[in-house]
């Protein structure tokens, strides 16, 4: 994967200028956007982004769209994996592990 890619399945977060918004799973999306008035066009469709989330103290759940433009960063997951340091064959933490003759109280 390239390391500016990012996937709009996995982003977390939106920060836009009145600040970071913690959105639902799965609800980002960038398509274009216009303003109409009945059938009518009013504004020229433009990119833009959509995402839902749900407001801290009403609980309601709010929906957001603007121009791509105002995105100023995402946050996004990213899977990682743990790498382990093969030098201690039993698996243990050698620095933690009980010495044998130690007694328990």
């Amino acid at each position: 994967m390239d390391p500016t890619t990012i996937d709009v399945e996995k982003v977390t977060a939106v920060l836009l200028i009145d600040g970071w918004h913690y959105i639902q799973p799965r609800s980002f999306h960038i398509e274009p956007y216009a303003f109409t008035s009945g059938d009518d066009v009013v504004a020229k469709p433009q990119p833009g982004y959509f995402f839902a989330k749900i407001d801290q103290i009403s609980r309601e759940m709010q929906y957001f769209l603007g121009p791509i433009d105002c995105v100023m960063a995402v946050r996004f997951a990213v899977a990682t994996a743990v790498d382990r340091d093969d030098d201690d064959e039993d698996g243990g933490d050698r620095d933690h592990d009980r010495d044998d003759d130690e007694e328990e109280f």
